[in-house]
């Protein structure tokens, strides 16, 4: 029986140090997608590789593959990704603007309309290198999404959300305290400038007995603050403050001013997002290829502002355009008035300083000498980043490709190390075939070196043109 037994045991030697060979894989679209998306990141040049270049470096990061080069590009075109800078995805044309209402600009810069580049502000006279132009306050502001749970327990400001190094109680002794909830003020400018709308977010200073609907449901706006800060969803934060801001404004010029910026949908920024490496910031909302999910994603978030504004509903189409508005307008989250009309350049002549204090706003100063007639300029991206860098972020956040005087000269100079490095290539190539054609010519036997005239004693032994020369002593 004993023997039986044994007979049927196998014994298997195992051993997990030895990698498990792999034979040849047909990767899914996703995995072949992300596989470009990680390369492009890694370095961003790549993003203007040939379709064949692209498909060997698929390979060289998984040489297991089996993948052709007709698939990697027909997977690309599926998935709206582009493979050269002409056919990336921009929503320039797509962005629209109309002159604002009630702008009141300061005396050295005026506003110019064109079909070409929307709106612009423009040098009405001569500027100095440092001048300081104007300073402007926020149109809209928003506190910091991290600190809401600070904002709560009073240890940061309900406005600002500047952290608080006083206790509630010696608020309380300034007057600077919310006499029906929490939450406390850390200065009495804050206090001033959100005004009744803290009542009206945060508990409902309403009358109880009024057979009137709520303007703003405070207990929506607290569960829809809580989903922004779980989803980190700064976009749908910030709008539905700026809506709260323009429900509340009887005289409606907040609601006219953010319309007449720069719109354009968040569902249309979303395609220049799948169509690169470029990623937006998750506080904007986003993640890569999951474009279904992205639209549950706002839908669970229309109907949560909703709620929040039972007596001033918008409709989904317009929901998204708030959202597109506010992420390309927005700096440090804030949104200004003046600000939000400078174009880009990556030489700005124009330098915008944020005060320390968020609630402060900016300030903007000539960067060099500015002509009467020359258009004021800002920089939406790091200039010293490299100009695929710059230009993929423009296009993915701003929905254009940047043609100003630097990109130009970057790319130009990109393309002459190119053209030196292929050069370089090409001279080490000829210098190798130059000496295997003078192998072949002389033969093994190689040639007898000329002794000189004088020398020391030491002669050098014939010198064979193998891979490796060495001189040898006699």
């Amino acid at each position: 029986m004993t023997q039986d037994i044994s007979e049927k045991i196998e014994v298997i030697s195992i051993n997990d140090s030895q990698p498990e060979e792999q034979g040849p894989v047909v990767p899914h679209e996703r995995q072949v997608v992300d596989c470009v998306i990680a390369i492009w990141k890694e370095d961003p040049s790549t993003e203007s590789l040939g379709m064949s270049k692209l498909h060997a470096l698929v390979k060289q990061k998984h040489p297991n593959w089996s993948i052709s080069e007709k698939r990697v590009k027909a997977l690309l075109k599926q998935f709206g990704l582009a493979f050269n800078n002409q056919e990336q995805f921009t929503y320039a044309k797509d962005i629209t603007s109309v002159m604002t209402p009630d702008v009141d600009l300061p005396a050295n810069i005026h506003i110019i309309m064109s079909s070409k580049k929307g709106k612009g502000l423009y040098a009405k006279k001569d500027i100095k290198k440092g001048d300081l132009m104007w300073s402007e306050e926020p149109l809209f502001f928003v506190p910091p999404l991290a600190n809401v749970h600070l904002m709560k327990n009073a240890s940061a400001c309900t406005y600002c959300g500047k952290l608080l190094q006083q206790s509630e109680a010696s608020a309380v002794l300034k007057g600077l305290d919310c006499n029906v909830c929490a939450e406390v003020w850390c200065s009495k400018k804050c206090k001033q400038l959100e005004g009744t709308l803290h009542g009206l977010l945060k508990h409902n200073v309403y009358n109880p007995s009024s057979k009137r609907s709520k303007t703003i449901d405070a207990e929506a706006f607290l569960e829809i603050q809580e989903y922004c800060l779980e989803e980190q969803w700064n976009a749908l934060y910030a709008i539905t403050l700026i809506y709260a801001n323009c429900v509340i404004d009887r005289t409606g010029v907040k609601q006219k001013q953010f319309n007449a910026m720069a719109r354009v949908s968040q569902d249309i920024r979303y395609k220049a997002l799948n169509s690169s490496a470029g990623t937006f910031d998750s506080l904007n909302g986003g993640a890569l290829f999951v474009q279904e999910q992205q639209e549950s994603l706002w839908r669970i978030g229309y109907e949560k502002f909703l709620r929040v504004f039972p007596k001033n509903p918008v409709d989904y189409r317009e929901f998204l355009y708030m959202m597109g508005t506010y992420n390309i307008n927005n700096l440090d989250s804030n949104v200004f008035l003046i600000q939000s009309h400078l174009n880009h350049n990556c030489s700005p002549n124009t330098s915008v300083e944020t005060e320390m204090q968020r609630t402060d706003g900016l300030k903007v100063f000539a960067a060099r000498d500015i002509k009467s007639g020359e258009e004021l300029t800002t920089t939406y991206v790091n200039p010293s980043h490299t100009v695929h860098q710059r230009q993929r972020e423009l296009r993915v956040n701003w929905g254009f490709v940047c043609g100003c005087a630097k990109c130009k000269e970057d790319l130009k100079q990109n393309e002459r190390r190119k053209s030196s490095s292929h050069q370089g290539s090409q001279n080490a190539s000829s210098i190798r075939n130059m000496l295997k054609a003078t192998k072949e010519t002389v033969g093994e036997e190689g040639i007898e070196l000329e002794v000189p005239s004088e020398f020391n004693g030491e002669r050098r032994k014939s010198v064979r043109f193998d891979e490796k020369v060495v001189a040898v002593k006699e």
